[in-house]
């Protein structure tokens, strides 16, 4: 059984998605709660994760680019 790790920098979602070796989904602008180093670290490798905080004018667009709906004004 893999442990989750608490890192010391909270990592937060850059865009939605679900990763395929956990089934678990993750929403643009949240905080990434339970995942290990090695989790986190392939969530930033591949640009899913960072650990700015992201503005919740970044997040809304994040998430309506990638439902397909065009963005209101």
């Amino acid at each position: 059984m893999v442990t989750k790790t608490t890192t010391p920098k909270t990592h937060y979602a850059t865009k939605n998605f679900k990763d395929a070796g956990t089934e678990r989904s993750f929403i643009a602008g949240e905080e990434i709660k339970e995942a290990t180093a090695g989790e986190l670290a392939n969530y930033v490798a591949a640009g899913a994760a960072s650990t700015e905080k992201p503005k919740a004018d970044d997040a809304a667009a994040t998430e309506t680019k990638q439902s397909g709906e065009k963005p209101t004004a």
